[in-house]
């Protein structure tokens, strides 16, 4: 009797599918103009009408949970999608999963797709409560599916923290603190994990360690923030944990515990490279000096400190592992904003990075000893308006078109030899507004460079060029 029931209704299908497919093909091969308000209106209302005698043909003949429903509703969350019918097409992804969930079971990891369409659905109605339930259920998910092992998991732990902290980016500046504590538990979450995955393999454990090591500097801003962010970190962390200076210290001995992983390479460019990311932080610590109140708070360094000695011990070693002097001499020409928001183990791969950043250099007729190169460092991204001078960390793929209001300011400089900014003016903003112009400049003096090394002296160096980009207030 279901055979003769389906029999019949195949006609029904094809017609609906016919009548879909030549709207659809009509639409492809016009060569007419973009279609009007009123065009558009008419035809999402018949292609609905379409998808929603289907999706009756078949609740008639199969029920209302048959998995046979999953193709036209997701046609039809397109299509509410494309209509700007946000809430209609949240309801149908919901019965989208519940559909799978029974035809499959509760763990089945092909819900995922469903789950990031609802991301993006909820990207645009602004849930962002309900968008870390979705990134936590995928979690949850490649958990509960442990046959493809441990790396899923991580991924979408990865992708959770980088949730959170683009929430920092878009979301209330009230919820603001709350994300960044959660993403410290994540974190940490990531690299029990990742500990015990890579135990007897500790290479493969240095980007967690390192994002772990870049994490402690953000905790240090946040507490240095002189705004309600920075006023409820304090609040929260000081009294148990300690301030700006502890957390710059945890960074510099995670960076350590990298150093010793890649001693155990047999790779002397890679140990040198280590011994760099150790000079690094020490800059970073360096800008930070107790107050006579017992805290902690950012000043202006006038020296190096033991970081200048590291830099030159990672030179000697970059000698060592066989990179030519003029290699290494150009490459500590290149002022390079702090902290390196990834880890090399090579000077090619770190300059490779460097030009995909957008950094130019471009030389002087008069002085080709790089001193006085025209220096562009390519674009900056402030995080939010409370961490003006901290790049934004990389947004997850969703939410990057809604990072995409900001303000822009290119701004003109020099570095002295400590790394830090000098001199900073406004040469081209798109509004052209004082206090844009004062935000970049003001940023800028705020940020701490690798400093400049040239024949055999830390050197300032000047015409330093960025484009410095930063959320509205």
């Amino acid at each position: 009797m279901r055979i003769l029931r389906f029999a019949r209704l195949i006609p029904l299908w094809l017609i609906l599918q016919g009548q879909m497919a030549v709207a659809a093909d009509s639409l492809e091969s016009t060569d007419e103009p973009e279609e009007s308000a009123l065009q558009l209106s008419t035809r999402l209302i018949q292609q609905r009408d379409l998808l929603d005698l289907q999706l009756e043909a078949l609740e008639s003949e199969y029920g209302p949970f048959d998995p046979s429903l999953l193709e036209p509703l997701q046609g039809l969350t397109k299509l509410l999608v494309e209509a700007g019918d946000l809430d209609e097409a949240d309801r149908a992804l919901s019965r989208r999963l519940q559909l799978l969930r029974i035809d499959e079971g509760l763990d089945t990891l092909n819900q995922i797709p469903v789950i990031v369409e609802q991301i993006s659905n909820d990207l645009e109605r602004g849930q962002w409560e309900a968008i870390t339930g979705h990134f936590e259920h995928i979690v949850l998910l490649h958990t509960r599916n442990p046959d493809a092992g441990v790396k899923p998991v991580l991924n979408a732990m990865t992708d959770l923290l980088s949730w959170r902290y683009s929430a920092i980016y878009i979301d209330e500046p009230l919820e603001r603190i709350d994300h960044f504590f959660d993403a410290r538990e994540i974190q940490q979450g990531i690299i029990s994990l990742a500990e015990r995955e890579f135990e007897t393999d500790r290479e493969m454990l240095i980007p967690w360690l390192y994002e772990l090591a870049l994490a402690q500097l953000h905790i240090a801003a946040i507490l240095t923030s002189q705004d309600e962010l920075g006023y409820e970190a304090r609040g929260i962390l000081e009294s148990t944990e300690g301030g700006a200076l502890l957390f710059l210290r945890r960074g510099l001995s995670i960076v350590k515990i990298i150093q010793g992983i890649v001693e155990t390479m047999d790779d002397p460019e890679a140990e040198a490279m280590a011994m760099l990311y150790v000079a690094d932080f020490q800059m970073n610590l360096g800008e930070h000096t107790p107050t006579a109140f017992g805290t902690f708070s950012r000043i202006t360094t006038r020296r190096r400190g033991v970081a200048d000695g590291t830099y030159r011990q990672a030179m000697k070693m970059l000698e060592t592992a066989g990179v030519t002097e003029q290699r290494i001499e150009d490459f500590f020409a290149r002022p390079v904003l702090l902290p390196v928001p990834q880890y090399h183990f090579s000077l090619d791969a770190a300059l490779t990075q460097q030009v995909t950043d957008g950094y130019k250099i471009q030389q002087s007729a008069e002085d080709t000893t790089a001193i006085n190169n025209g220096i562009n460092m390519g674009d900056f991204v402030a995080w939010n308006k409370s961490l003006p001078s901290v790049r934004r960390p990389v947004m997850h793929l969703l939410t990057v078109p809604f990072g995409m209001e900001l303000n822009t300011v290119q701004v003109r400089f020099s570095i002295n030899s400590i790394g830090k900014a000098r001199s900073a003016r406004a040469v081209q903003t798109d509004s052209n507004t004082p206090r844009i112009n004062n935000d970049g400049k003001n940023a800028i003096k705020g940020m701490q460079f690798r400093p400049v090394f040239i024949r055999g002296k830390f050197r300032k160096i000047r015409n330093v060029t960025m484009q410095y980009s930063s959320p509205p207030y």
